[in-house]
């Protein structure tokens, strides 16, 4: 059976700042780039706008809001009368349009979903917006082509050419699905950001399945998520915490420094650049050694075990906020979920509630004296029923994986 799986390929852009380079040709220059991420925020305002002034109208004139649709249909009508009353909005490629549209589509299903805790959606102001960015969907629009010197640069629909910097591998990769002729993998659509001054372009693709050849036995393995390490395997694996220490350093100084002067002054703009340098780079270099450490798993694993840690209540403490949000143990846990995903291995999440750490992994009785939020210094301890000796971490990533197992419905180890 032919199985297709979606990847994102993240690759670093360079537009211009003129509109065509010294060959004649159609670049995506910053300006270009600027004004489409302007458009899309303009369309969800506007629309936004529209709809909350007509909630008003109702509610004044005693209809119910929950009964009001908004989808696909209803919102076209409002996408066509912006294009009429603002010529501006042509600039920007159709489909980017059209996602500005379905984005703000998408946050009213999540709002109206209760199963969802989604709050009403807000207006995306220039300043408080995280997410500058826009859409461009590939009919035959978007690929990877050669300039006139022989470089290869990505052809952005209605933008231009435009260079890029990647891998060899996401190159090639990128180079496949721009061929007509291959049908093995296909760029379904590229998402254009600017995140702290630089520009990125994230390209969908579509890839034809092929399960890499396994070397050795593969392991089931059950995984304790912690704040002093990050992780600890059911076989005795640790993976440690990484030191970002330099980076915080530099981002705290970078804070005073801001802190200091004003906010319109030179010397504010230039800490604010080295600000989010620092800050990029902690989450750079964050996301290279999670993508190895998720990578070693998934390769070594035929099941993974994961217990649902209830992070938001670890932050609220005040011992263990500053690891955690340094940490991210949730991003961790979100790309071994996704990775697991995409590789087929079987990936099972276990309730926050189930007593891992109590649990004698090896009699399976509880053990109530640890049971206590003032007992987390506790690291080993001695089963008071079969006196084995345990590590904390590991016996609770062992009755991890025994849980786990139970819900597949597998032998128990």
């Amino acid at each position: 059976m032919v199985e297709f799986v979606r990847k994102n390929l993240e690759v670093r852009i360079y537009p211009t700042k003129m509109d065509r380079n010294d060959d004649g040709e159609k670049t995506a220059s910053i300006s270009k780039i600027e004004s489409n991420i302007g458009i899309t925020r303009f369309i969800y305002d506007k629309e936004l706008t529209f709809i909350k002034n007509f909630e008003k109208l109702l509610i004044q004139y005693g209809y119910n809001v929950n009964k009001l649709i908004i989808n696909d249909k209803s919102c076209n009508v409002l996408l066509k009368m912006l294009r009429v009353d603002y010529s501006f909005l042509k600039k920007a490629e159709s489909s980017s349009r059209q996602q500005a549209q379905r984005d703000l589509i998408n946050a009213f299903k999540r709002y109206y979903d209760p199963t969802i805790k989604s709050d009403y959606p807000v207006l995306k102001t220039k300043k408080k917006s995280n997410k500058n960015s826009f859409r461009i969907m590939n009919n035959k629009n978007v690929r990877i082509t050669k300039d006139k010197k022989g470089h290869d640069k990505i052809k952005l629909a209605k933008l231009g050419i435009v260079k890029f910097r990647t891998s060899k591998e996401y190159r090639e990769l990128l180079h496949r699905g721009s061929d007509k002729n291959d049908e093995t993998v296909k760029i379904k659509h590229v998402t254009v950001k600017k995140v702290n001054g630089i520009y990125y372009a994230v390209f969908n693709i579509k890839q034809l399945y092929i399960p890499e050849p396994i070397i050795g036995p593969k392991q089931q393995v059950g995984i304790d998520i912690g704040c002093s390490k990050l992780a600890v395997l059911s076989n005795g694996e640790e993976i440690p915490n990484l030191d970002l220490n330099k980076e915080t350093d530099n981002i705290i100084r970078y804070q005073k420094t801001m802190d200091h002067h004003d906010q319109y002054s030179i010397r504010y703009r230039e800490a604010q650049i080295q600000f989010n340098k620092s800050w990029q780079k902690l989450l750079n270099k964050r996301k290279d050694y999670y993508n190895k450490a998720v990578n070693y798993i998934v390769k070594n694993s035929c099941l993974v075990v994961v217990q649902n840690e209830n992070i938001i209540l670890w932050k609220n403490d005040k011992n263990l906020s500053h690891s955690i949000q340094l940490n991210a143990p949730r991003d961790f846990l979100n790309r071994l979920e996704r990775k697991c995903n995409q590789e087929r291995v079987k990936f099972v999440k276990i309730s926050k509630y189930y007593p891992s750490t109590q649990i004698c992994s090896k009699c399976h009785k509880i053990n109530k004296k640890i049971s206590r939020r003032e007992n987390l210094g506790i690291r080993d301890w001695e089963c008071p029923h079969c006196h084995t000796h345990h590590d904390r971490d590991v016996n609770a990533a062992k009755n991890i994986l025994n849980k786990g197992l139970q819900i597949v419905g597998t032998t128990m180890q």
